[in-house]
């Protein structure tokens, strides 16, 4: 399936992709024809097999290869009784998965391509207990899960037709609650058998309340999450159609929630796109008893317009430098919007709406992030090839005679409902290339993680947070950068700290979006003395940067015991 970013301007392609998908052939090889320009997500799909991620990228663009990997899925298998050892048949079973392998919460993959997909997936099975009991769920993805069995799936509503068990609340393996549930390791393709649960008969409690719209137009769905409050992981979801105002879920466990609601109006294809509203999360406690009373009140979404362009080469000598660049569309580039508060409680929003606050300007550059919540918005632009950098972000202002606000370096305050205009987006030809590797003193790899930064030596460009870049090392030491502006840079090796280890890589904050940060940076920069120059369209490789590790404060010496 392949799908495009910007919905509104290729909606052919859209429904295209949804209706009729590519089939490989024996050999794996595909091939799609006739693109527009502009940027996709592609992904591929086999019973029993999970796409991997190590070798897949966010986006494509016409005239790229794309080489995905299937691996085949993990499988949890088990069987399911009544206290008295008997068979429960047909009762629903779901695997949540509640951790990754490397520990993280599961997040979900960027794009509205893989939301419909995981949306759809929810109704392959579902996955029931046979005759003996017994239930087989196929396809997992590595990682942790919680296995439970009874109630709807978590859709609200009965998957594959009803049966005595949907009105229950679940039981966890292996006879437990939400509280006391165990986790099921599932590694990659390998099968976790024998997770038996004993089913508890438990008829659950509920959870109710009233939706409403603080302003705009109304709506003619609103879809409510209920998710738990310390994952986001969706629990139940339920729809509240035009004219009523009321929802409620059933046959809940015990546990901390977040209640959410979300709705939408107009339609992709519009100039304004879709309008939307989201409710700030409720949090409840269900103990022993029905929860009533929840009151969620829809806020509307904000949205940023504007401009991109690329500047090409002028001078000739220029030219001749960069002989070789490709030409890239600007359709091609992908613009998105990031609140710049770290986040400090879940949101079961945020994947939702991540897909959809993805933007890719049409033939003339116009584009609109939308879906945005009010507060200060950070661009992101990923460009469409290796031979653009990013030169400026501005936003206009109503006095022509004002200077444009750096959105680059502050940011774009946004309020509730609030449809801003007048962002310029402007890339240039010409952007370097950094390749290397990060090795001790001794020409090893370093045993800690480290974030390589290019810092700036230029006075005029202290200020510029565009020409700030920081990477990740990898395992084996080595580093990338792309889509450099042309200049001189201080090179720099930090340690990755533990609070960063811990977060998940979406809420990394850079260093440069700082005043104080950049600063530090320019500080540790003049005192390492480590500069490196790159030119138009430069490709440097196989640099090598030496880390030498921060010295661990000697132990004052114990003190004698007063004689």
């Amino acid at each position: 399936m392949v799908f495009p970013v910007n919905i509104s301007n290729n909606m052919s392609a859209a429904v295209t992709s949804l209706l009729r998908p590519i089939t490989s052939d024996a050999d794996g090889r595909f091939e799609l024809t006739s693109l527009r320009p502009g940027a996709y997500t592609v992904s591929a799909s086999s019973p029993g097999f999970v796409l991997s991620e190590q070798d897949s990228k966010a986006f494509y663009r016409p005239g790229d290869t794309v080489t995905l990997t299937l691996v085949k899925g993990g499988v949890i298998t088990g069987r399911v009784t009544d206290s008295s050892g008997n068979p429960v048949v047909g009762a629903a079973v779901r695997a949540v998965k509640v951790r990754d392998t490397d520990d993280k919460p599961p997040r979900a993959r960027g794009g509205i391509l893989s939301q419909i997909t995981e949306s759809l997936e929810a109704f392959l099975g579902p996955y029931k207990t046979d005759d003996r009991g017994i239930y087989r769920i196929y396809g997992l993805s590595p990682g942790y899960y919680q296995v439970a069995a009874g109630g709807r799936g978590g859709q609200g509503f009965s998957l594959g037709g009803a049966n005595a068990y949907d009105g229950d609340a679940p039981t966890y393996y292996p006879s437990s609650t939400l509280d006391t549930a165990a986790e099921v390791s599932v590694p990659a393709g390998e099968e976790a058998t024998n997770i038996d649960i004993r089913y508890r008969e438990n008829r659950g409690h509920s959870v109710g309340g009233t939706v409403s719209v603080s302003a705009g137009p109304t709506l003619p769905a609103i879809s409510v999450l209920l998710t738990r409050a310390n994952s986001g992981i969706v629990e139940a979801t339920t729809v509240v159609l035009a004219g009523r105002n009321r929802f409620g879920f059933d046959s809940l466990l015990d546990g901390e929630y977040l209640v959410t609601a979300m709705g939408s109006s107009g339609n992709l294809t519009s100039s304004e796109g879709l309008t939307a509203s989201v409710s700030q999360p409720r949090r409840i406690t269900v103990r022993g008893a029905d929860v009533s009373g929840v009151d969620l009140v829809l806020e509307p979404l904000g949205s940023i317009a504007g401009r991109a362009m690329i500047e090409t080469l002028q001078d000739p000598k220029q030219k001749a430098e960069c002989k070789d660049v490709r030409t890239s569309p600007v359709e091609g580039t992908v613009l998105s919007a990031r609140d710049e508060r770290k986040q400090t409680s879940v949101d079961p929003m945020r994947d939702s709406l991540s897909g959809l606050k993805n933007a890719t300007p049409n033939e003339k550059g116009e584009f609109l992030i939308g879906m945005l919540r009010p507060g200060v918005q950070r661009v992101d632009v990923q460009l469409p090839g290796e031979h653009l950098y990013l030169k400026r972000i501005t936003l206009t202002q109503p006095d022509p005679n004002a200077k444009p606000i750096d959105v680059a370096k502050n940011g774009v305050q946004l309020k509730s409902g609030e449809k801003l205009k007048g962002l310029v987006v402007s890339l240039s030809e010409g952007a370097a290339g950094l390749r290397g590797k990060v090795v001790t003193g001794d020409d090893k790899v370093p045993d800690v993680r480290i974030r390589v930064h290019l810092v700036p030596v230029e006075p005029e460009a202290a200020d510029d947070v565009l020409r700030y870049f920081e990477s990740e090392a990898r395992n084996d030491g080595s580093f990338s950068f792309s889509n450099l502006t042309p200049g001189k840079y201080w090179l720099l090796t930090r340690e990755i700290s533990e609070q960063e280890k811990a977060e998940d890589a979406a809420d990394h904050k850079p260093v440069a979006w700082d005043a104080g940060g950049r600063t530090g940076l320019r500080f540790e920069g003049e005192a390492s003395k480590k500069i490196i120059d790159l030119s138009q369209c430069q490709r440097v490789t196989d640099f090598v940067i030496r880390y030498i590790p921060l010295a661990s404060p000697s132990k004052p010496p114990a003190k004698k015991p007063i004689q």
